[in-house]
């Protein structure tokens, strides 16, 4: 990567870091979101994260919560994220998820994610509390234990 962009990850880093004081949980997710736009470590997630995001950031712009530069600039931050997607659709995967979601009391969306983190042996990165105490439970690692 270039300089100009481990600088702003850097910097990225460092607002994340600061807005974060209050919760361990967000420290640690700053500190990887920052290692992960440096390219120091890869993040794989399910399909479904575009859209998730997507609406996220959408539902955020409707509520008045972000405006429409802030918008655009979370939409250029997270596209120049490198990630690798991962397809879940086989039977396997969707039995997993589903076995998953059932046992743990999570949505499917949220299964799908500890599903593929179990099925990589690569820790989760999440501070839902419902989805670290499953991730516990099903022995996949999370970032806040590391």
């Amino acid at each position: 990567r270039d300089k100009t962009t481990a600088g702003r990850a850097e910097a990225l880093a460092s607002e994340r870091l600061e807005k974060a004081k209050t919760k361990p949980g967000e420290v640690a997710t700053s500190i990887v979101l920052a290692a992960i736009e440096a390219g120091r470590v890869d993040l794989h997630v399910p399909h479904l994260w575009i859209y998730e995001l997507g609406n996220l950031l959408l539902m955020a712009h409707r509520r008045n919560r972000v405006t429409a530069p802030q918008l655009a600039e979370a939409e250029a931050t997270y596209a120049a994220v490198r990630c690798a997607f991962h397809d879940q659709t086989d039977a396997v995967c969707r039995h997993r998820i589903v076995h998953m979601a059932q046992g743990h009391g999570l949505t499917a969306y949220d299964a799908a994610y500890l599903e593929l983190a179990d099925r990589l042996r690569a820790p989760l990165l999440t501070e839902d509390t419902l989805l670290l105490k499953a991730a516990r439970n099903e022995k996949v690692g999370t970032v806040l234990e590391i």
